[in-house]
């Protein structure tokens, strides 16, 4: 037995990341029951290829996660804006997002 999705990382219920995650749990899983000889081998292998990854993730949701952009602008303009771009770039905001995006598995892959 094992665990993955939401079960196995203690997310704030945002951003869907506990389903996220359940599907990037299960490809991994699957792949390492196709590609080890015993099904321990395989949880083993699973646990120690997602695990790390995903406490990150964990780590990095509960200080806010993508939703960080809200807080920089909130911080930088408490009482309002009239111009977004005035108060955090667009480059700033992409990072933001993509950072957390590409550390939670999100991002596209090679086809290769």
């Amino acid at each position: 037995m094992t665990l993955l999705g939401d079960a196995a990382h203690p997310m704030y219920p945002v951003g869907s990341n506990g389903a996220s995650q359940a599907i990037l749990d299960a490809a991994a899983l699957a792949h390492r029951l196709a590609s080890t000889e015993t099904v321990e081998e395989a949880f083993a292998a699973y646990d120690a290829e997602r695990r790390p990854s995903t406490a990150d993730i964990v780590r990095t949701n509960r200080r806010g996660g993508p939703e960080g952009v809200i807080d920089l602008v909130e911080a930088r303009a408490p009482h309002g804006f009239d111009d977004l771009d005035a108060v955090a770039s667009f480059a700033e905001r992409e990072a933001i997002v993509r950072g957390y995006a590409s550390m939670a598995g999100y991002g596209r892959r090679d086809a290769a």
